[in-house]
């Protein structure tokens, strides 16, 4: 997008890519157009914006609710549960999804109990955001969560106070402009692509919506929430049952059981699915870390996540033992640093839950600053990319088989469309080229058609990345 200036159809190395709308990747081609197009950093400030303004929306949430501290547990809580904290970290397009629908679920709790217009207006472009954002699934989830809400307030006449024309009319106008131009680009087929078969048929498994992988059982979310809400998982615990418990008064519950109930009815499911309920869980957790009265129980799953925190605050030390000492020294200090200052806040109430909160976020970014600085060399395939492209010179590359992330990398260091070659059968002429391969599969079939001289490679994750001058037999 950054390259052609069309920011109507995402593309993957030239190639139409219609999984999803193209919110997320016209901000970053937009980040990438003011900051630069052949680095990954421009592109990753577009994740960190729509996680900001998520946070933003989560603390004037809350702070309407529980006031100034309330507001800061919920962003503070959300900002450093591992689920979240990868979505704005890395560039995947959840993070536009969360922000969407964390968007129109304020709007939703705003108009449903203060009724103004205003409110209806923001639901309905919260809706057509969501949908920009990921398709059909985006508006489905707030669906849920309001369905789930009237079930909670055993209201049906709250559907109407919703204002649902106004709300249908301004989701529409943000969604028909865009869907016209798909139209006018690649007519049907393109529109079939992104809403029947990467939306409808994607959560009905049907056959050519299942060849796009990631089908799970049903049960593959309930243990899911708690793993991704890391390092939280224990206050998750008894913050749902005071949220069952109270739950004529609490909007928040809604949020996350009637989406968690729809997510799991679907056919596809991977993790970074639940992220979009993750606003409302941390909601939840900072009114239970609030209240005045918690069980015993609940006590020890806080001081639990205090020890968590404290150890947390340590890890960035092993750094230092693991090849980046300087780093892991510097991440190390300033973890223990935050947990000496902020622990030395002994008062009661919500002074000691901030507190908490700030220890966790701050060791939670040093650690996975540490981790990520020892993971790189064997998991990012922008490095091997980058080398590849300056040792081809001027030379032309082609890449070998149909790996999605090889093909964006590569085509965004280059700066222009690489050649693809789909199976190695098709090779025909020699020359340059780069492929990622399991178990040396293809590398093993270009040896059979050819002569394969390997230039470079490197380990990259679950893979091996290869670059070869390749001259194939028939070509003698």
């Amino acid at each position: 997008m950054a390259r052609t200036g069309d920011y109507v159809v995402p593309r993957l190395n030239g190639t139409p890519f219609l999984e999803y709308p193209p919110l997320y990747y016209a901000v970053g081609a937009l980040c990438g157009s003011l900051l630069g197009q052949n680095s990954d950093a421009p592109y990753r400030l577009g994740s960190l914006l729509f996680g900001l303004a998520t946070l933003g929306v989560v603390f004037g949430l809350m702070r309407q609710n529980q006031g100034i501290e309330g507001g800061i547990l919920a962003a503070g809580v959300l900002a450093s549960s591992w689920g979240f904290f990868r979505a704005w970290h890395w560039i995947i397009v959840d993070i536009a999804l969360v922000c969407g629908v964390t968007f129109a679920m304020y709007a939703y709790i705003r108009l449903s109990t203060v009724g103004r217009t205003r409110y209806a207006i923001l639901l309905g472009l919260g809706i057509g955001f969501s949908f920009l954002a990921k398709g059909l699934i985006g508006p489905s989830i707030i669906a849920a969560a309001v369905l789930a809400d009237m079930i909670r307030q055993r209201s049906v006449t709250l559907l109407w106070r919703l204002q649902p024309l106004l709300v249908l009319a301004c989701a529409l106008l943000s969604i028909l402009p865009w869907v016209i131009a798909l139209y006018q680009q690649g007519g049907w087929p393109f529109l079939r692509e992104v809403v029947v078969v990467n939306s409808l048929m994607r959560f009905t498994g049907a056959p050519e919506g299942a060849a796009l992988g990631h089908q799970q059982g049903p049960l593959f979310y309930w243990d899911g929430m708690l793993r991704h809400m890391l390092p939280w998982t224990l206050l998750l615990i008894p913050a749902m049952v005071t949220s069952v418990r109270r739950y004529r008064e609490d909007p928040f519950l809604s949020w996350v059981i009637g989406p968690l109930v729809l997510l799991s009815l679907a056919a596809t499911k991977r993790g970074q699915y639940l992220v979009p309920l993750f606003p409302a869980a941390a909601c939840m957790i900072a009114t239970w870390l609030m209240s005045a009265s918690r069980q015993k129980w609940g006590e020890w799953m806080l001081r639990i996540t205090w020890g968590v925190a404290i150890l947390g605050s340590l890890i960035p030390f092993a750094g230092v033992g693991l090849g980046h000492p300087v780093l892991g020294l510097v991440m190390g200090l300033i973890a223990f640093a935050a947990l000496v200052f902020f622990a030395r806040c002994n008062r009661a109430g919500a002074i000691r839950q901030i507190s908490l909160v700030l220890i966790v976020c701050i060791a939670m970014s040093a650690c996975t600053t540490v981790y990520f600085a020892y993971k790189k060399p064997v998991e990012d395939n922008l490095a091997f990319a980058r080398k590849a492209i300056d040792n081809a010179h001027v030379r032309a590359v082609t890449i070998i088989g149909v790996d999605e992330s090889t093909r964006g990398v590569c085509s965004m260091v280059a700066g222009r469309n690489l050649p693809v070659i789909a199976h190695a059968a098709d090779l025909k002429l020699p020359g340059l080229y780069l492929w990622a391969d399991r178990d040396q599969h293809i590398l093993n079939m270009l040896q059979a058609v050819g002569k394969v001289d390997v230039l470079m490679k490197s380990i990259v994750g679950n893979s091996e990345m290869s670059m070869a001058f390749i001259t194939p037999d028939e070509y003698y």
